[in-house]
């Protein structure tokens, strides 16, 4: 009995095995090292094509093109956590020339503290029952089409 109780138990476990998934798409490694600075905001874009992030020139701010992915892992039910991640950073100047290139890692990526406060919404809170009173009658069974206006 034992043994059919723990053969469960492993084909059960077995089959809520190690996921992965992965967020963002990088071009190949030497398309991404050919881009030097002085190079022009086209060639970058020709070369490695559409950006994940772009942001537009602000007072202050310098252009800046992002091109990232992040590998994240789960086994079971547990929350994914990020096994990997490379962050390629291109900055413009005014003139549309690569003035800076950094590359990231998940080493450089910062923790971030969330805030579990929650934001109220207008409106009443219903019970169950209330609710079940509330939406008596407004179902259809049959007979008229719902979807015909009148």
């Amino acid at each position: 009995m034992f043994k059919k109780i723990l053969l469960l138990f492993c084909l059960c476990v077995a089959g809520c095995g190690l996921e992965t998934y992965q967020s963002g798409d990088l071009p190949a490694q030497k398309r991404l090292e050919s881009i030097k600075v002085g190079d022009s905001k086209e060639k970058v874009l020709r070369v490695l094509g559409t950006p994940n992030y772009t942001s537009t020139r602000t007072e202050g701010v310098d252009d800046l093109m992002i091109y990232a992915q992040t590998n994240k892992s789960s086994r079971l039910f547990f929350n994914p956590k990020a096994t990997n991640q490379d962050v390629y950073l291109f900055v413009f100047n005014s003139k549309g020339v690569v003035a800076e290139t950094k590359h990231l890692t998940l080493a450089d990526a910062k923790k971030v503290a969330y805030e579990a406060k929650e934001t109220p919404v207008e409106g009443k809170d219903l019970s169950v029952l209330e609710q079940l009173a509330e939406n008596f009658g407004k179902y259809n069974a049959g007979g008229n089409d719902s979807t015909v206006r009148r």
